[in-house]
């Protein structure tokens, strides 16, 4: 296999894994969410709240591990080595659990808000109760999968900044990205100031993956970059409102998209 070939490999593989961290996660806070009464989940007592945190580290670990993995392989394709061990900070487990402690209050909010309109004994009032809640699980395990695949983003992280083998970096788009995130991957290696290439919204499976010497962006990442490149150059002004035009009219079509479907 080529050394070309290895660095793609790698960086699907690890792609493929931060997908099924984030999706298998999203089950498992499903299934918790569920068999929480809505008393039980708008009070959001430090013991629910420990509960959701264990559920986030486990898959956030496991993520973590998956961007250590993935550098090395992705490096030792493009150099013939892996990175040393100090390319890693290690992780900050109280601000990690700093950042699930306030995702569950953030997606409970509705929650909280709900349970002061009515009586539990008014069937409309439960009717909409169960609408909210199915709404705040739904969104608490979204986020939680963000946390999670914040693991590898993070070790990625870490790694552009203390690996000197890297050269630059990439965003590799899911199958529906949103408009800032079509904007990144048509930039290919190239960033600029007012670009966060550590930026990802809830329900977001792309990444931003390093690049080295000898190797290329994957082929089939270059065509996504020079397709998005192209409708940027057709989008009209500069600047911030060219960014601004650009994303409006990509995110109007990807809602359209979803919605039709």
């Amino acid at each position: 296999m080529s050394r070309q070939s290895e660095f793609n490999a790698a960086a699907q593989a690890y792609y493929d894994a931060q997908v099924d961290i984030s999706e298998s996660l999203l089950e498992r806070v499903m299934s918790w969410w569920r068999g929480l009464s809505p008393q039980r989940a708008a009070e959001g007592s430090s013991a629910v709240v420990r509960e959701f945190q264990t559920l986030v580290n486990s898959s956030r670990s496991r993520s973590y591990a998956e961007g250590v993995k993935y550098h090395n392989a992705a490096r030792e394709a493009a150099t013939g080595e892996p990175a040393p061990d100090s390319t890693w900070d290690g992780r900050d487990l109280a601000a990690e659990a700093g950042q699930s402690k306030t995702s569950y209050y953030v997606h409970t909010a509705p929650l909280r808000e709900e349970m002061k309109r009515g009586r539990l004994d008014d069937p409309e009032f439960l009717k909409s109760l169960d609408e909210t809640m199915e709404s705040a699980g739904r969104n608490l395990a979204l986020d939680a999968g963000r946390l999670a695949e914040s693991g590898g983003r993070d070790a990625l992280a870490e790694a552009r900044e203390n690996d000197a083998e890297v050269i630059g970096w990439y965003r590799r788009t899911d199958a529906d990205p949103c408009g800032f995130c079509a904007m990144l991957a048509s930039r290919g290696g190239a960033f600029t100031e007012y670009m966060d290439p550590d930026h990802f919204h809830k329900g977001c499976h792309c990444q931003t993956l390093p690049l080295f010497r000898g190797v290329e962006i994957p082929a089939e990442d270059a065509a996504k970059r020079d397709e998005y490149l192209a409708r940027w150059n057709a989008t009209p002004g500069s600047g911030a409102e060219q960014l601004k035009t650009f994303q409006r009219e990509f995110n109007a079509e990807r809602k359209a998209r979803r919605d039709g479907q």
